[in-house]
């Protein structure tokens, strides 16, 4: 295994098996084909030449239209949990958000999605340490999985940065002060599949320095615990096991390569690790 194999993992979609839905001319989502006859006859959408087009509604009526179709998804088990959490539709990064659907059903549906992850790290005399979370068992995705300190997906109505300092609070009790020190750090992004669905993700990620007497504490249940750990021995992790979350992985190295930890010298694959930080693709 090696840093670039989680880069593969991450990136491991072909879309050729997948119908592409729209709105319009607006490629808005890809479906595989338990879905595609689902919404067929549910009346989610017609098939065309250019693949499957929702109708022309608005947004309030689309909104009613895609909660049902995802309530009766819930039902007849096709999605495996349920968030109560809307998720804004939109085209591209640019694209005004153009209806809203349950968090649950837009890996399904292979929406464009977007996330905050927060490295929070403290720089001690030996070198830089990071915090790591384990995830709860409980949790319908990857439980038991490592992940960032803080990690969340982008909600509907909500700013990434206000959404990054609620996180914050609800994951590792950190204060809204302290999380405002937070830096913006730019982007990475990924086009995954595990079977369940698709995850065209866009993740917003955050450095946080924070002092050696901090010590997280999970308010929400979501996290079973939390370790912190030389930034190296992190790494030693990533490069030769699967113990994070898949995405995580990427945000992390993102981190060490801004950080100066990894380098061209030290790093065989460094140049390519650089170039596939952010690779989504339509």
């Amino acid at each position: 295994m090696s840093f670039l194999d989680h880069f593969d993992r991450a990136h491991n979609a072909d879309l050729q098996s997948w119908t592409p839905w729209l709105q319009g001319n607006a490629l808005l989502g890809y479906v595989q084909d338990n879905f595609k006859e689902r919404g067929l006859s549910f009346g989610l959408w017609q098939e065309s030449e250019s693949g499957l087009v929702i109708p022309s509604l608005s947004e309030g009526d689309l909104n009613q239209l895609f909660a049902k179709f995802a309530k009766d998804a819930y039902e007849e088990g096709l999605l495996w949990s349920w968030v109560g959490e809307p998720f804004p539709v939109k085209a591209s990064v640019t694209d005004p958000t153009r209806f809203v659907m349950e968090r649950t059903l837009t890996a399904p549906l292979g929406c464009l999605t977007f996330g905050v992850h927060l490295n929070g790290f403290v720089r001690t005399q030996a070198g830089i340490e990071l915090w790591v979370a384990k995830r709860s068992q409980s949790k319908p995705t990857f439980p038991g999985k490592l992940d960032n300190i803080v990690a969340g997906g982008q909600p509907a109505g909500v700013g990434l940065f206000e959404n990054l300092i609620k996180e914050c609070a609800e994951e590792a009790g950190i204060s809204e002060a302290q999380a405002s020190q937070s830096i913006a750090t730019g982007t990475v992004s990924y086009r995954y599949t595990d079977g369940r669905g698709l995850k065209r993700d866009i993740l917003y990620c955050y450095d946080l320095e924070l002092p050696d007497s901090f010590v997280p504490m999970c308010q929400d249940g979501e996290v079973e615990s939390f370790e912190r750990l030389p930034i190296q021995d992190v790494l030693a992790i990533i490069e030769t096991t699967d113990a994070f979350k898949y995405n995580c992985n990427l945000v992390i190295i993102d981190f060490a390569i801004r950080h100066g930890v990894l380098t061209g010298d030290n790093t065989p694959d460094y140049a390519s690790l650089c170039e596939r930080r952010t690779q989504l693709r339509n």
